[in-house]
């Protein structure tokens, strides 16, 4: 009979997700994961499988945190205006700049099965589908002009966010990246 766990798996994930979003799915080892999580080895595998499975909880919990960034109650411009806000406000204060995870795990996809792969890919599009329907709202709000297109601008947009968080791992001066937030505002063709 096996015993019932004495920890919480999401606490766990939680725990690892630092580990992952700092050094990388290559460079954490195992014994930085079980010293971030107190976990030992049995106990890791019996939960999450393998390093991989680890990695996959620990990034859906990253994504469940990405997601309550997305501002709530704005729609159009002003979504977009607080959401590019936020993800540079982010870069600039995260003492530690380590960037995004979702990022970050996209440029280290040789690294990755691909099931985790398109875990990745798949939130890229999360935040493309986030871009695309707030252009829409723009669009037929009257902040965008008529010709604006919605498909162009969100790829720009979520290409600005991926810059934003590159910037911010690479210790960019919040100068840079506000510059960078702020140019990508500024050439949305508004009406």
């Amino acid at each position: 009979m096996s015993r019932p766990r004495t920890f919480d798996p999401d606490v766990a994930a939680e725990q690892a997700m630092g580990v992952f979003w700092k050094s990388g799915y290559a460079v954490a080892s195992m014994a930085d994961l079980y010293a971030a999580t107190g976990l030992k080895p049995g106990s890791v595998y019996a939960a999450f499988g393998d390093k991989e499975g680890l990695f996959r909880r620990a990034f859906e919990t990253y994504a469940a945190h990405f997601r309550a960034t997305l501002p709530e109650g704005l729609t159009g411009l002003a979504a977009i205006e607080a959401w590019i806000g936020v993800q540079a406000d982010l870069a600039i204060e995260d003492p530690e700049r380590r960037g995004c995870l979702i990022v970050n795990t996209v440029a280290e996809r040789q690294a990755h099965s691909a099931e985790t792969q398109a875990l990745a890919q798949a939130r890229l599009d999360e935040i493309r589908a986030f871009f695309r329907n707030a252009l829409t709202q723009a669009v037929e709000a009257g902040e965008l002009a008529p010709c604006a297109d919605p498909d162009l601008w969100a790829d720009s947009l979520t290409g600005t966010v991926i810059s934003l968080m590159t910037l911010g791992r690479a210790a960019a001066d919040a100068r840079t990246i506000r510059n960078v937030a702020q140019a990508a505002l500024a050439s949305l063709p508004r009406a």
